[in-house]
């Protein structure tokens, strides 16, 4: 390769290692599924804050945002595997309940419809 041809290229590497890079807030997990419930919103979470079973760490966590409660529901099995409930009020009065996962683990379903299941039974419509 010519001098010609090479000098471009440095120039384009030195370029690109000089670039600096902002450290990015990872983005919010979107929930795997959200539902409406019309009882208060302390009872809904209490009820979901209640431990459940051995197999689970059940916890209120600091919130990913304002006006919202999170609860990190953990299988000890699988500590990867970390989701949680946000519970919110909306405008309506109802509260919106909305299951995240955390974790990268695939093939939870089984856990999404143990989450709703457990939602369903705080918000009364199991």
């Amino acid at each position: 390769m010519s001098k010609h041809a090479v000098l471009p290229i440095l120039i384009a590497l030195a370029a690109a290692a000089c670039v600096t890079t902002t450290s990015q807030t990872p983005p919010t997990p979107k929930p795997a599924w959200t539902s409406i419930y019309t009882v208060p919103l302390d009872y809904m979470v209490s009820c979901l804050s209640q431990p459940a079973g051995e197999g689970f760490v059940v916890a209120q966590t600091p919130s990913p945002q304002p006006g919202v409660t999170a609860i990190s529901y953990v299988p000890r099995s699988a500590p990867q595997a970390e989701s949680r409930y946000l519970v919110s009020r909306v405008p309506d009065g109802t509260l919106q309940v909305s299951w995240q996962r955390l974790g990268s683990v695939g093939g939870l379903d089984w856990l999404d419809v143990q989450a709703r299941e457990r939602a369903n039974r705080c918000g009364g419509t199991a």
